[in-house]
């Protein structure tokens, strides 16, 4: 399975509305960070970061490694105004 922390997450800057992306692993972490656009300082809470990676952790696992598509051969319908 792949590493959760390696994981991107796509956010806005709180000030300017600038793209920003840091890996679940930065967001985890103590240490803050910068908008590449204006350089306002991004905390994250470390501790409630980390119960949302676990969720996320746990919710990745219950997904299928495969899912399989059964296409329904449906008789043509002329009255269908197509």
């Amino acid at each position: 399975m792949t590493d959760v922390n390696a994981k991107t997450i796509a956010f806005q800057c709180p000030q300017c509305g600038c793209a920003l992306e840091l890996t679940i692993g930065q967001i985890k972490s103590p240490e803050s960070t910068h908008c590449a656009c204006c350089g306002v300082g991004i905390n994250t809470d470390a501790s409630a970061s980390s119960r949302i990676v676990e969720e996320i952790r746990e919710a990745a696992e219950k997904v299928p490694a495969e899912i399989t598509i059964k296409f329904i051969d449906r008789p043509e319908n002329d009255d269908d105004g197509a």
